[in-house]
């Protein structure tokens, strides 16, 4: 069981990461077991869901995740983002 700090190789087109990237990331100790659901959301913990969602944006790219959404929640997200910071 990996319990090493993920580089998540994250960026506008998908990656295709090398064997030990994959195997690094899957079998690592926040990676569940299987897909559960808890009051209506997946997973138990939003750190099992960040590394999910780490490991599909690597496959699909933002660019596709983003054409999901819609432009006015992708600017509501990043202008709440620029005045948490």
């Amino acid at each position: 069981m990996n319990t090493s700090p993920i580089d998540w190789r994250i960026g506008p087109e998908p990656v295709t990461l090398t064997p030990e990237e994959f195997w690094a990331r899957y079998d690592h100790l926040i990676m569940p077991e299987k897909f559960e659901s808890n009051e209506g959301m997946l997973f138990w913990s939003d750190e099992e869901r960040l590394h999910v969602l780490g490991m599909l944006l690597e496959s699909i790219g933002v660019r596709r995740a983003l054409a999901l959404c819609s432009p006015e929640v992708i600017r509501a997200a990043l202008t709440n983002s620029e005045s948490n910071d």
